[in-house]
């Protein structure tokens, strides 16, 4: 019966080590990631949100002389 509690025990152990090292993991690697990738979408949604109507009003003369009628940069909801 004790070796079986010591060995309850020990996997007891082993899982709270991998639990620590998941922990460890997910504050110091995953969250700044996380944090550069929210920096790198609010970048290209500046840029976009910067280029948006200009690009549009080219895109609305090309379509004009080329016959098409629609506005392919249109925000879709």
């Amino acid at each position: 019966m004790d070796d079986k509690l010591d060995k309850i025990i020990e996997r007891i152990k082993i899982i709270e080590d991998k639990q620590d090292c998941i922990i460890n993991l997910l504050k110091n690697d995953i969250k700044p990631d996380c944090n550069k990738m929210g920096n790198h979408i609010n970048f290209v949604e500046t840029v976009y949100e910067t280029v948006k109507h200009p690009l549009s009003y080219i895109c609305r003369e090309i379509n004009y002389f080329s016959g098409n009628k629609t506005n392919t940069l249109e925000d879709k909801k």
